[in-house]
């Protein structure tokens, strides 16, 4: 019998496996069958005529064979990413899509806003905005521009080229009915911080707070989420100052300053450069942040 050629779609499929472990979370991701993707890998064992994946409870554990195939098929995916990249480069007109991804915080306050702008100028541009605090790969494609927290002082991550938009001051807010229902300097007080996801009790953002006593509870790690839990009295929350300051019923809690501990940059692929449609939407948006700067600084 004649032995199935590989195909670059089962690669793709390895690939995604490969990272994540498990065949489901390549199922959840693509939206397809947990089986079509275990009949794909199946496929490409048989071409290549080796195991590439022991299977066990504990997920895909790729085999020797598998860890050569990796190196082998990144190395063909780079080459491949790098020439749509170079291609896509090659595209002078002011039209297409942006792939953008931003928190909600980012999008809702500061953005969206003043977005109406840029679409009215550019009305053949159309914007696929991505609501996320992942870190999606630009590197792969995945978007092509994201706007990002990043802690103070540290540089976007290579090979992704960069600008900071901005310095970011954040501040701790509650409703005043919350105040008055807790003693904040009690040691044995029932306030609680609203945590931004650390599983630990007393993150380094609390041990500097006026409040160092105050525990964290709850997983709350979207802005919106944590303005709607502030509001229901659930806790005192972090927040940007642009975010917290012009919230209706929140004010800010007693021996509260606020500190900056964020920057807001934005990045992109240095393959990109040239994509005019995307050099054209950075300028717009490094133009609408340097109009931001007071408000970004809590002031």
């Amino acid at each position: 019998m004649q032995k199935s050629t590989m195909g670059w779609d089962d690669v793709q499929f390895f690939l995604s496996v490969a990272r994540s472990g498990s065949a489901r979370a390549t199922a959840l991701v693509l939206n397809i069958s947990h089986t079509t993707v275990s009949r794909r890998i199946e496929n490409l064992e048989s071409s290549l005529g080796t195991r590439l994946f022991d299977r066990g409870v504990s997920g895909y554990v790729l085999t020797e064979g598998g860890h050569s195939m990796l190196e082998f098929a990144e190395q063909a995916e780079d080459v491949l990413l790098s020439a749509e990249r170079h291609l896509a480069g090659k595209d002078r007109e002011l039209s297409g899509d942006i792939r953008l991804t931003t928190p909600d915080v980012i999008a809702t306050q500061l953005l969206l806003p003043d977005l109406v702008h840029f679409t009215n100028q550019y009305p053949d541009i159309d914007i696929d905005l991505r609501i996320s605090t992942d870190l999606y790969d630009l590197t792969r494609r995945e978007v092509d521009i994201a706007i990002r927290f990043l802690g103070f002082g540290s540089p976007p991550p290579d090979p992704l080229i960069g600008r900071k938009l901005g310095s970011v001051a954040s501040c701790f807010y509650a409703t005043q009915e919350y105040l008055n229902q807790h003693d904040l300097n009690d040691l044995n007080t029932q306030a609680r911080w609203l945590s931004w996801g650390e599983q630990e009790r007393f993150p380094q953002w609390v041990k500097a707070s006026p409040y160092p006593h105050i525990t964290t509870r709850f997983q709350l790690d979207h802005g919106g989420t944590q303005i709607g839990a502030a509001l229901a009295g659930m806790g005192i929350s972090m927040l940007p100052c642009f975010l917290g300051d012009k919230t209706q019923g929140l004010v800010r809690i007693p021996k509260a300053t606020p500190n900056i501990n964020h920057e807001i940059w934005l990045l992109s692929h240095p393959d990109n450069r040239e994509v005019t449609r995307l050099r054209r939407f950075r300028e717009f948006v490094v133009a609408l942040f340097e109009n931001k700067q007071d408000l970004l600084a809590g002031k």
